[in-house]
């Protein structure tokens, strides 16, 4: 996503929640606020986004969180919505859908047809490669398995693919919802 087509609030004021955008090292990005300092000189503590708009998350499973001055930043209007295009990341739930049946998976990975080295791990998906997925419930969310104890997989092409999202707070359990 380019960066310099979110829209800016000028009139809003900073607050919990909010999302803005500010410059680090001469490069632009994007958090949400969930910390604000007062002072004075304000800062607010920003839950850092990637380019694909998601939180950026470290190995541990933690936020990546930054502190920035209050006036360094800029308030994106509340009401402009993100467009989530159909990019695929390793970690997201998809449906296959096949003539009469469907499948359910999470991606573990990317190749390309024909055996060429993938650039999708590091730049994201480049819309040529298979994407690879572990098969699993629909509800619950297990991973299914075969007779003999191994991991049902499948591939796909990216027209077959549908991404979905997951309700955790279900009453009866994590569900997989389809857009």
């Amino acid at each position: 996503m380019n960066l310099r087509l979110l829209k800016v609030d000028t009139e809003g004021v900073i607050g919990v929640g909010s999302v803005v955008k500010f410059k680090l090292n001469r490069t632009r990005h994007v958090g949400e606020v969930f910390s604000v300092r007062s002072g004075k000189d304000p800062k607010i503590e920003v839950i850092m986004y990637d380019k694909r708009l998601r939180p950026q998350i470290k190995g541990q499973g933690s936020f990546h969180i930054r502190t920035i001055r209050q006036s360094a930043c800029k308030l994106i209007d509340e009401n402009f919505k993100f467009k989530r295009s159909d990019d695929y990341a390793i970690g997201d739930v998809v449906m296959l859908k096949r003539r009469a049946s469907t499948k359910y998976g999470v991606i573990i990975g990317f190749h390309h047809p024909d055996g060429l080295s993938s650039t999708s791990h590091e730049n994201g998906y480049n819309g040529t490669d298979m994407i690879d997925c572990v098969e699993i419930d629909k509800r619950g969310l297990r991973r299914k398995r075969t007779l003999t104890g191994d991991i049902k997989r499948f591939e796909s092409t990216p027209d077959k693919l549908t991404i979905c999202e997951v309700d955790l707070w279900n009453r009866t359990g994590p569900k997989i919802i389809t857009r």
